[in-house]
């Protein structure tokens, strides 16, 4: 793993983490005391992806082919996929805290796809598929808690 693909891979996940942050704060997942279970299922989701996150990097170092094809796909479904496709669903008032630091986003997240491309390109040898997998299973699932579980405060709130 080259230096610069390790400071996209960091700058990607930093600049992704914020953005949820700034959603949750705005109440996306619920407000108040009590959070629901597919609420906690959505967050938990979310923290388990970006702890996940780090292992294939550390894998990478290592010269695992497979986990260059999992920041790939994070770096495409998670960090530039998930802003754009927020906005569709998002109303105004919860995403325009939100929105500079989107377009921000997408931007290390495509550099930085860009680079674990090139990196997985480059190395000679067999794909392990398992990190790429697992990358896609658990973003899958997010989504989905996500989808049943996010609600948007009503605007004007």
């Amino acid at each position: 793993m080259t230096p610069r693909n390790l400071l996209l891979q960091g700058a990607a996940a930093t600049v992704s983490l914020l953005g949820w942050l700034i959603l949750t704060r705005e109440g996306v997942f619920g407000t108040g005391r009590q959070v629901t279970a597919g609420e906690g299922m959505a967050l938990l989701t979310i923290a388990a992806l970006y702890g996940w996150w780090l292992s294939p990097v550390a894998a990478l170092t290592s010269g695992v082919k497979g986990a260059a094809l999992a920041l790939v796909v994070i770096d495409v479904l998670w960090v530039v996929t998930a802003p754009l496709a927020g906005f569709a669903f998002c109303p105004i008032p919860a995403c325009t805290s939100a929105a500079p630091l989107s377009y921000v986003s997408v931007i290390f997240g495509a550099l930085a796809a860009w680079t674990a491309w090139r990196a997985y390109r480059a190395m000679p040898g067999p794909t392990q598929w398992a990190p790429a997998v697992t990358a896609v299973v658990l973003i899958v699932l997010s989504f989905a808690f996500q989808g049943a579980n996010t609600k948007f405060p009503p605007p004007g709130v």
